[in-house]
């Protein structure tokens, strides 16, 4: 039978950086986070993802939390 180690999670934020005069696409940079508790709960993740936005320049596209697990026999 195989074994979930839950290993901590990641925290990524995506920003809106403004438009490439170029193409005229949207400039998404984004910012990750390592150390996460793997139990945080969403609404646990997107306050501190919203709070560390509210501290830089760019306007907040998205807050992503990355599990990583390890399975073994």
């Amino acid at each position: 039978m195989a074994n979930l180690l839950k290993n901590p999670s990641g925290l990524k934020l995506k920003f809106d950086c403004g438009r490439n005069p170029e193409t005229g696409k949207t400039v998404v940079k984004s910012k990750t986070y390592s150390n996460l508790d793997p139990n945080a709960s969403a609404d646990d993740v997107y306050e501190v993802g919203a709070s560390i936005a509210s501290l830089q320049e760019y306007d907040l596209l998205e807050v992503a939390k990355i599990d990583n697990s390890t399975i073994t026999a």
